[in-house]
């Protein structure tokens, strides 16, 4: 048995709705004869008349009364299902799964979102922070989409990436600080001697990044590996530690602790990660609002 076909069923609609075979060509765009012809061969895949055709008029048979209330509903249906498939494949809706480094800040979690959801309001967006590697391991299984690092790691077989715009570091302190009561941003020189609080330890691009350019600026600091991770809680035992910390901006303040801005232009890179060989609406967007 063949089955009827869709373009067949819409055109079908069109001339049942007009009762006039020239008005349903002109809606959908088709010459009247092509319009004929799909409605004769849907006639036949069925073996029913739908419709009485006379010279003067056209009328709908019995059978084709009730193939037009159940055919508007099937191609609103089908159209509604393409729609969605078209948006989800923009990146206008559905779902995306983002992996985070804790190192990203609000400030740069925000313009994601704001990013992907430019022109996708009906968008859901789920952002789970994730330490590198785990985010490598979602990209690679397909659990991520894409991820947000702060630098692109050594091995990144099956991944493409691309660097986005990095953000100027802020000093974190405790309350009761040397540095915590200057009206002045603080130089890193100002930091030889410090302990300064990572949460990943020397040898690992972004520690490693931090501590050259505070070593740049002639000082020297003791690493402590932070005991708690997370964006909420990272700077909750910043005071005990007797430590700073250098973060990107307003990042989430614990308790007797407080932002410093630095004199040098220390940035922090950003850097845009997917699986190889795919290029989703998602990094699309987001490469868009860096251009």
């Amino acid at each position: 048995m063949l089955v009827p076909e869709l373009r067949q069923l819409r055109a079908f609609v069109a001339v049942a709705e007009e009762l006039n075979f020239t008005r349903a060509a002109e809606r959908l765009f088709l010459g009247q004869q092509a319009v004929s012809k799909s409605i004769g061969q849907l006639e036949r895949e069925l073996g029913v008349r739908l419709l009485e055709r006379t010279t003067h008029e056209v009328r709908l048979t019995r059978a084709g009364a009730e193939l037009l209330r159940a055919g508007r509903e099937a191609l609103k249906a089908a159209d509604t299902a393409f729609e969605r498939a078209r948006l989800v494949g923009r990146g206008q809706a559905g779902s995306i799964q983002v992996g985070i480094s804790p190192a990203i800040g609000p400030t740069e979690r925000a313009w994601v979102v704001r990013a992907l959801r430019e022109d996708g309001d009906d968008l859901e967006i789920s952002l789970r922070d994730l330490r590198p590697e785990q985010a490598l391991q979602g990209l690679r299984n397909g659990e991520l989409e894409l991820a947000l690092a702060r630098t692109a790691p050594t091995m990144t077989n099956g991944l493409d990436s691309a660097s986005l715009p990095s953000i100027r570091a802020h000093l974190y302190a405790p309350a009761n600080h040397r540095l915590a009561g200057l009206r002045t941003p603080i130089s890193l020189a100002s930091l030889d001697g410090e302990r300064l609080l990572v949460w990943s330890p020397r040898g690992t691009p972004l520690t490693d990044l931090i501590i050259s350019r505070i070593a740049a600026a002639g000082a020297s600091v003791e690493t402590v590996l932070a005991r708690v991770w997370g964006m909420a809680v990272a700077l909750a035992d910043l005071a005990e530690l007797g430590a700073v910390a250098v973060l990107p901006p307003r990042w989430p303040l614990h308790e007797s602790v407080v932002e410093l801005p630095l004199a040098d232009d220390l940035e922090l890179p950003l850097t845009l990660l997917w699986r190889a060989g795919t290029r989703p609406a998602s990094v699309e967007r987001i490469l868009a609002a860096t251009a």
